[in-house]
């Protein structure tokens, strides 16, 4: 018995509008909400959503009279929508600023510290030296910095990065060391050095696991056979800053913050580098081609660091 052919899908042309009127009401979970983002009427972002629908053959939302919850077809395509739409945006802001350094706009996705203690300087001489130029900064998680930078939301962002990725361009920068950070009148601020197995007998303020931070002292304790209290877990290194200041425990931070905690008045103390890989990096997207902005800061950032 010979089997029927699967029907050829039609091509589905779904166009750019539709792509930015999908991706805000997915990630906003609202019609009207994304109405108000996008300035168009309620109806007519329910209508591009429709249409959408009816080329796919299946519904991309569900709808009730409180929210508006995606379904596992609009989860998959949300993804596509987003690199698709930042290739676009990425290509615009690289058009805008090709013939010279006098219009455009750089868009850097980071950690909150990063853009402090790595990004203030080479971002403040850029823009002294081209005040023309917008630049957008996005502090962000490791993972949505990655994120960013893939979508074409940011030209270039900077991590601790630990694994290749199939849609980046890496380029480590340096590896980064470890300090802790405690209360000016903590007893190890007094110290002249401090041992990761001395730092093992203090209750410390910890990161959530989803830093990197958090992973590289996870890694460095179990490497030398040590343990160490997690008094505190928090979810900012701010947060982590904070407590420590107020003497309830130390914290261990990459030693971009040390200057930034100086400032707050505690006392940052280096730990033992051996063994210890905390990389910090460049990443673009794979085979990107950056506008002259983007080019010039990277190249500070790069100088910056060297």
């Amino acid at each position: 018995m010979i089997g029927r052919s699967a029907m050829p899908v039609p091509p589905m042309n779904f166009t750019l509008r539709e792509f930015r009127v999908f991706r805000v009401v997915y990630e906003l979970r609202s019609f009207s909400g994304a109405s108000q983002a996008i300035h168009m009427t309620q109806s007519a972002v329910s209508k591009v959503c429709q249409e959408m629908e009816s080329k796919v053959g299946q519904r991309l939302f569900e709808r009730s009279t409180r929210k508006v919850i995606p379904t596992q077809l609009a989860d998959q395509l949300y993804a596509h929508v987003c690199e698709v739409l930042g290739t676009m945006d990425a290509a615009e802001r690289s058009v805008r600023s090709l013939l010279n350094l006098e219009a455009g706009e750089v868009s850097v996705a980071a950690s909150p510290m990063l853009c402090v203690g790595i990004l203030r300087r080479p971002v403040a001489a850029f823009h002294e030296a081209h005040p023309a130029i917008r630049i957008g900064l996005h502090e962000l998680s490791t993972d949505d910095t990655i994120d960013y930078v893939v979508n074409g939301r940011a030209d270039f962002g900077l991590a601790s990065i630990e694994e290749a990725h199939p849609k980046l361009s890496i380029e480590p920068l340096y590896n980064e060391r470890m300090f802790v950070v405690c209360a000016a009148d903590h007893p190890m601020a007094r110290k002249r050095a401090v041992s990761w197995e001395q730092l093992a007998t203090h209750p410390q303020i910890s990161l959530h696991g989803t830093f990197s931070t958090r992973r590289t002292i996870d890694r460095v304790f179990a490497s030398r056979g040590l343990t160490y209290t997690s008094a505190i877990e928090v979810g900012t290194v701010l947060s982590a800053i904070s407590f420590a200041k107020a003497g309830l425990g130390v914290t261990v931070l990459p030693g971009y913050v040390t200057e930034f905690v100086g400032e707050l008045g505690l006392v940052a103390k280096p730990l033992p580098a051996e063994g210890v890989e905390h990389p910090i990096a460049l990443i673009t997207r794979y085979n990107a081609m950056l506008s002259a902005p983007a080019t010039v800061l990277i190249d500070s950032v790069r100088r910056s660091v060297g």
